[in-house]
């Protein structure tokens, strides 16, 4: 990645708030830019088959769909994406092992772990 290219990360959360909260933490890095987001799973696998990306941040528990079938709909396509990573209200350890099943990358719970999830990305710069 070059110094000029910024990381490009997807959001695929209903509640706009985190939406709002991530945007800004992550874009306080001039290198990191939010490209786009989504609110259910079929708009999430529309949009991240269709544009290019670098992370998307998955969030599990949405009104349509959910997350799991965001990770197991990008795991079928055989396809390089970027890092899929899963930030959830609900951080069981059954469905952490399921989304790490289906391609996760990391997982996250919103509660705990927002610092974390954003020094994970962070950590992806050159």
């Amino acid at each position: 990645m070059s110094l000029h290219k910024k990381l490009k990360v997807f959001l695929i959360e209903d509640a706009h708030r985190v939406r709002a909260v991530l945007t800004a933490i992550l874009q306080e890095n001039a290198q990191i830019e939010v490209v786009g987001f989504a609110e259910n799973e079929k708009d999430a696998l529309n949009e991240l088959r269709s544009r290019e990306w670098d992370v998307v941040i998955v969030d599990i528990g949405l009104r349509e769909g959910n997350g799991l079938g965001v990770l197991a709909g990008l795991s079928s396509d055989a396809r390089p994406y970027g890092k899929r990573l899963v930030f959830t209200s609900n951080a069981s350890h059954a469905l952490k092992a399921r989304s790490m099943a289906l391609g996760a990358d990391g997982f996250f719970d919103k509660a705990t772990d927002t610092g974390l999830l954003v020094s994970y990305i962070r950590q992806m710069l050159p």
